[in-house]
């Protein structure tokens, strides 16, 4: 870089100084030759004039002798010419013998104008000569010419001597010019490369750096605006740094999705709110609206904005990768500030799941409990009226009527609870806090439970714990919760045998030989052998008050939301759950623990 720096700087002054000098010799050469020409020109008008006066009037003898004696006097070669062209005395070469002259030049600019001049080179002397013809006057030899020739070897001379000072003064000077423009380049080269290493720096980023040069002028007042650029961009970048921080911090505190698109549909801005509700992986700045949440009912309503250019707001449904409901509002932005060319769509994205789910929560709770709570309240409401209206006295129906009044309130105090708990599982208010659980454990507290309620129909409870099972991670009290409530079920349903809970291990996804390497997989389940359930009415199972033999479920105190809560608490672990039943033989339920997060 520095060599090539050096040969620009420094090639002018090899190139221009050189041919200014050149130009310059032309020029006063050109001068000198004009100037010596001129007065040649002058001094020869002046002696042709003079010996004009002396020529005879006619050219009737030969004059080469007049010519030679005023060659003598003048210094310059005499030749006279008739109005023919014919040579009719010479002074240096006999008139006789030399050719016609009338096509000469300076003859013919003489014929024209009456003097005529020329140079070129005489066959004669075989040397080059400025020639002037002048024509006579009336009654000298009718009008024929007087030509005067001088030499231009001392001319010549005079002018290449010039030239050689000229020439000589040239080179001096050259040489002093390229001496000091060698200096100068080399002491420009080196500030120039001295601002392009500073200014490489402050493009990596170092803004401490200052430059110091000795130079003065325009490279001095150079430098000193560098430095005070560099030290306002420091200034910039800091000032840039904070607000890039602090938005930065208000974005990541953002529980609402915030993403700002251009009119192209790239992300520019995407806030970790956004990320964490769609499960976006990595950055998401770059990237296409539709390739980040892949969820058209965005991108309708990202076209809609560009095109009214005006707020819209919308609920939003998203399935993947989890069900939940947004209100997204578009709002379009413009450059500057200025609204002439929309420049793209600020996206906010509000998490409205809780407020949907406490709205389809309260609607089935007036749908499904107004029904559930009518027949105790219209049973205990009769039974009171009754009672008032002069039953009490009669004892023994008196006893009847309150214990009926006793039941429904018991189980409208049950339902009421199980309400609440689905409510709280639902709202994510039940906080699971998975611990290592024994399995044997958890089953002995919910035998010792149900034992009596067991023992009063005749039930058996047996539990059946392989020898492979472990310690699995659940929340014991969440756990206890729902083998209560699926042991409780097979004991309302079953009349003769009993409830078996067991526990089996096996490998995950494993084939012989490959045991080692699978996961384990830990099943639960609770087998009966009630009356079964009918095939049809499996896959409802779990649903809020769904019930197979509504009579016989009231009858037996169920609320219709035990399976309910079961189902909502397995799913809050990350397990699954199965049921299996053969209608008239009896109930399977299987829960299956992905034991590999110990």
């Amino acid at each position: 870089m520095r060599r090539v720096l050096f040969w620009r700087v420094f090639l002018p002054y090899l190139v221009i100084v050189p041919i200014l000098f050149l130009s310059l010799d032309i020029y006063l050469s050109s001068v000198i030759k004009d100037s010596f020409i001129s007065k040649l020109r002058d001094s020869l008008t002046i002696q042709g004039r003079l010996i004009a006066i002396q020529i005879p009037p006619t050219f009737s003898e030969n004059l080469d002798a007049f010519s030679r004696e005023y060659k003598e006097k003048t210094g310059a070669r005499i030749t006279l010419i008739e109005s023919t062209g014919r040579v009719a005395g010479d002074s240096d070469e006999s008139s006789e013998r030399m050719e016609n002259h009338l096509d000469r030049p300076e003859i013919q600019e003489a014929l024209t104008t009456g003097t005529g001049t020329s140079i070129h080179f005489s066959k004669t002397l075989l040397k080059n000569f400025f020639y002037l013809a002048m024509r006579l006057g009336e009654g000298r030899a009718e009008k024929g010419f007087l030509r005067l020739s001088v030499p231009l070897q001392d001319m010549e001379r005079a002018v290449s001597q010039v030239r050689m000072r000229i020439l000589s003064a040239s080179v001096l000077t050259l040489l002093l010019v390229l001496f000091i423009g060698l200096l100068q380049t080399r002491r420009i080269t080196k500030s120039v490369e001295e601002i392009a290493a500073f200014l490489k720096e402050v493009a990596a980023g170092n803004l401490d750096r200052r430059l110091f040069l000795k130079e003065k002028g325009v490279i001095g007042e150079l430098v000193y605006h560098i430095n005070t650029m560099a030290q306002e961009l420091k200034t910039r970048l800091t000032e840039c740094k904070e607000e890039r921080h602090l938005v930065g911090a208000i974005l990541a505190s953002m529980l609402d999705g915030l993403m700002l698109i251009d009119t192209k549909g790239s992300v520019v801005l995407c806030n970790q709110a956004v990320k964490t509700i769609f499960g976006i992986g990595g950055a998401a700045e770059g990237r296409s609206l539709m390739e980040t949440l892949k969820n058209p009912s965005l991108m309708e309503l990202f076209a809609k904005v560009l095109e009214k250019e005006e707020t819209m707001s919308r609920e939003i449904h998203v399935v993947r990768p989890r069900e939940f409901y947004l209100m997204a509002t578009a709002v379009p932005f413009y450059s500057h500030g200025e609204k002439e060319k929309i420049s793209g769509v600020v996206l906010s994205l509000h998490d409205i799941t809780r407020l949907k789910l406490l709205e389809e929560i309260r609607k089935d709770f007036v749908a499904n409990v107004s029904h559930e709570i009518k027949t105790p309240i219209t049973a205990i409401r009769g039974f009171a009226e009754t009672l008032l209206e002069g039953a009490i006295d009669d004892r023994e129906n008196a006893c009847k009527f309150l214990t009926t009044i006793r039941n429904h309130s018991e189980r409208l105090d049950f339902l009421v609870s199980d309400l609440l708990t689905l409510s709280r599982i639902e709202l994510g208010d039940i906080k699971i806090e998975k611990r290592a659980v024994s399995p044997e454990d958890v089953i002995d507290t919910v035998f010792t439970t149900l034992n009596d309620k067991a023992e009063r129909k005749g039930l058996y409870l047996v539990k059946d714990i392989s020898e492979e099972a472990r310690d699995i991670m659940a929340d014991r009290d969440r756990l206890v919760q729902i083998l209560l409530n699926l042991v409780d079920n097979g004991i309302k349903f079953t009349e003769e045998g009993g409830v078996v809970v067991g526990v089996e291990v096996r490998k995950e996804g494993s084939t012989q030989g490959e045991e080692g390497d699978a996961a384990e997989l830990t099943e639960i389940y609770v087998e009966d052998t009630g009356m079964g359930i009918p095939r049809k009415d499996l896959p409802r199972l779990g649903e809020r008050f769904y019930r197979v033999d509504r009579a016989r479920s009231r009858e037996l105190g169920g609320t219709g939301l035990g399976l309910a809560i079961v189902k909502h608490l397995v799913k809050a672990h990350g397990w699954e759950m199965q049921i299996e039943s053969t209608y008239g033989w009896g109930t399977k339920v299987k829960i299956f623990v992905h034991d590999n997060e110990r």
